[in-house]
């Protein structure tokens, strides 16, 4: 008797790099800036582009850059990008909009900073496992500084235990079903969030934590550009 092979789960990834250079002083948006001689947005699609367990990429970029995203792309041979489409106002708006250009049958969608190249494959992966198990799933560090809670008039209230706090990363994957309507729920409500696993938890979704090391830094600022540098190095690439 012959089984036919179940296909492995289709996986989507939404790369929200609407953003800019402001914060950086630069003249054009972050994500095209060289990181060894490498525009940041080319090494971050290329992580994903690589993994056998993807099968189709989504940026979202703002109106001036949609037509540079398309030839980065078809530059460094990104070939599971399926479109690129229009930002919002706001990341939520952006995410929103990438939500929409899902294949149909997309089963498990990944939102990942278009500014932080430096994920690991081995993270995607957990994530992947995570969300097949679970419905939900985020990398972060573990915070390493002490933190306090203030008053509205900046008095120190109380020093929280840092043994339950974690800066919180990307990607953060869901099955697709749940973070669209974790998203027509806050559009409903008039919800707004600061990430992705905020909109899903006003939705009431559980999320299970994959704990990762500190390597996977957001590209904000020059010194960011050369902390990252760094740790290329040190890991061998180029």
């Amino acid at each position: 008797m012959f089984f036919k092979k179940k296909n492995k789960t289709f996986t989507s990834v939404i790369i929200p790099a609407a953003g800019s250079g402001k914060r950086m002083g630069a003249d054009k948006n972050k994500i095209f800036l060289e990181l060894l001689n490498i525009p940041v947005l080319a090494r971050t699609l290329s992580v994903f582009n690589d993994m056998d367990e993807i099968n189709e990429i989504i940026v979202v970029a703002s109106e001036n850059d949609i037509f540079e995203v398309s030839a980065l792309a078809e530059s460094y041979g990104i070939s599971k990008l399926k479109s690129v489409v229009l930002g919002g106002a706001e990341r939520q708006d952006s995410v929103r909009n990438g939500l929409r250009e899902l294949s149909p049958e997309s089963e498990i969608v990944l939102i990942h900073d278009a500014a932080r190249p430096l994920i690991q494959k081995e993270v995607i992966k957990e994530i992947i496992e995570n969300v097949k198990l679970f419905g939900a799933s985020a990398c972060g560090a573990k915070c390493k500084n002490t933190v306090k809670l203030i008053d509205d008039d900046g008095y120190i209230k109380e020093t929280l235990n840092r043994d339950y706090l974690l800066e919180i990363h990307t990607p953060q994957g869901f099955k697709s079903d749940l973070i669209t309507s974790a998203y027509e729920n806050a559009d409903k409500n008039g919800f707004t969030a600061t990430d992705d696993c905020m909109v899903a938890e006003h939705f009431g979704a559980k999320i299970k934590v994959v704990f990762e090391g500190t390597d996977n830094i957001k590209i904000t600022t020059y010194d960011d550009l050369a902390i990252a540098e760094q740790i290329l190095e040190k890991r061998g690439e180029k």
